[in-house]
């Protein structure tokens, strides 16, 4: 029985061990944070709520209804009520005339109707400003996704580094043990096996601050995720090989072509234009159209239509509109402009990035790891024999772990960078 609870016990452990092995699918956190990061919420709501106002713009002002009950006056002479003889005596009473009251009911129904052209521009204005928003919210999906890349890519950097480091600690222990041994028996000094120990010391803080570096990244991970603090669960895949990259003129045209950004810019440029044509519309006077009704209950009822609209005489205010309309269209120029140059400048250096850090992996790879892996043999083998001695040899084992974990930081940059030419280009990388 014993023996079964053993075997259960050692299934689970190496079940429980797989799981924390699968891979940490790139892909998934990619679409995991752009349904659930809030700044990309944010974005499509404030979308949501600017597309909604070209209707509310085109649309008329709403009617005015106005009711009324007026009370009036009216003075009477009449041979069958007052005869001359009583005439005489209204002076006395304060009154010229005799007086009776009517009450007068009226309504009135009034629509003002803005100057032909001007609803269309309004509705026109609030499209390109929802176009913007629109844009803008691609800028933010664009944007997490290239944090949540540069984040993976830190993650993965810092468990390769923890893999690199691990290796070395196993040869280093070998090393102190094998320098132990050969001073017990009188065949190497205290200060080897000092040293033995010292660079095993200095390899566990690189592994806290590895540590530290991963943690760090999962954090990052969670909050573009918008999960709460907790370990990230499975294992980053290893960082690929650096790829080429599209020349640079393809690169640029790309992103004046697709940049989320730049559409957003485009769009508010187009929505100056129109500003600047509705203000020009304000030298033309809005109407008001009014037709009402009054009846005295008894007398014939009495209709009204009228048309009513402001002089435009404050030119000077309408013109100095014109002006500012035409001073924000011009800064919204020069701000597409400035955007554009910034851009192109930003796609040149990440390029640049990209490919340096490719070039600086092929040369590791291909020349410097080969020529440190080859001199550590070498020490090693030596050693053995005793015509190398450890301090040597451990300089050698340090070369190396220096030169791959390089490598890797080297892979890191290379697609952190790719993250963000992608996010600048606003379109995927491949031909």
């Amino acid at each position: 029985m014993r023996q079964i609870w053993s075997t259960l016990l050692c299934a689970v452990l190496l079940a429980a061990g797989a799981a924390a092995q699968e891979p940490l699918s790139l892909q998934a956190l990619i679409e995991e944070a752009l349904q659930h990061n809030p700044e990309i919420h944010r974005a499509s709501r404030t979308w949501e709520a600017a597309r909604t106002r070209p209707p509310q713009e085109g649309a008329l002002p709403d009617p005015m209804l106005q009711v009324g009950l007026e009370r009036n006056p009216v003075f009477v002479r009449e041979i069958n009520v007052l005869t001359e003889d009583h005439l005489h005596l209204l002076p006395d009473l304060g009154m010229e005339e005799p007086v009776e009251a009517m009450n007068m009911l009226s309504i009135s129904v009034a629509q003002e109707i803005p100057y032909p052209g001007k609803r269309s521009l309004r509705r026109q204005v609030a499209e390109k400003n929802a176009e913007a928003e629109a844009a803008r919210r691609d800028a933010a999906r664009n944007t997490v996704t290239a944090q949540v890349k540069e984040a993976y890519y830190d993650l993965a950097l810092a468990d390769q580094g923890l893999a690199v480091v691990a290796r070395t600690r196993r040869l280093l222990e070998d090393f102190s043990a094998t320098a132990l041994a050969r001073y017990r028996v009188g065949q190497a000094s205290q200060q080897e096996v000092l040293k033995a120990q010292v660079e095993l010391s200095a390899l566990r803080g690189r592994e806290a601050l590895l540590h530290q570096q991963g943690e760090a990244a999962g954090a990052q991970l969670d909050a573009l995720l918008n999960r709460p603090a907790a370990a990230m669960p499975g294992q980053p895949d290893t960082l690929p090989a650096p790829r080429s990259l599209p020349p640079l003129e393809v690169l640029v045209e790309r992103a004046r072509e697709h940049h989320p950004g730049l559409q957003a810019q485009r769009r508010q440029v187009e929505a100056a234009r129109l500003q600047v044509a509705l203000m020009a519309k304000e030298y033309r006077p809005d109407l008001t159209l009014s037709a009402g009704w009054k009846t005295d209950g008894g007398l014939d009822d009495y209709f009204n239509v009228m048309i009513a609209a402001p002089l435009p005489l404050q030119r000077e205010r309408r013109r100095s509109s014109v002006q500012g309309a035409r001073a924000e269209q011009e800064a919204s120029q020069d701000e597409l402009r400035a955007a554009e140059a910034l851009l192109v400048a930003r796609i040149r250096d990440l390029a640049s990035q990209a490919n340096a850090a490719s070039r600086l992996v092929e040369l590791y790879r291909q020349a410097l790891i080969p020529q440190a892996r080859f001199a550590l043999d070498a020490g090693l083998a030596g050693y053995r024999v005793g015509q190398v001695d450890l301090l040597m040899l451990l300089d050698n084992s340090r070369a190396l772990l220096e030169d791959e974990l390089m490598v890797q930081d080297q892979l890191a940059a290379h697609h952190r960078a790719l993250a963000q030419l992608e996010e600048a280009v606003g379109a995927s990388l491949d031909p």
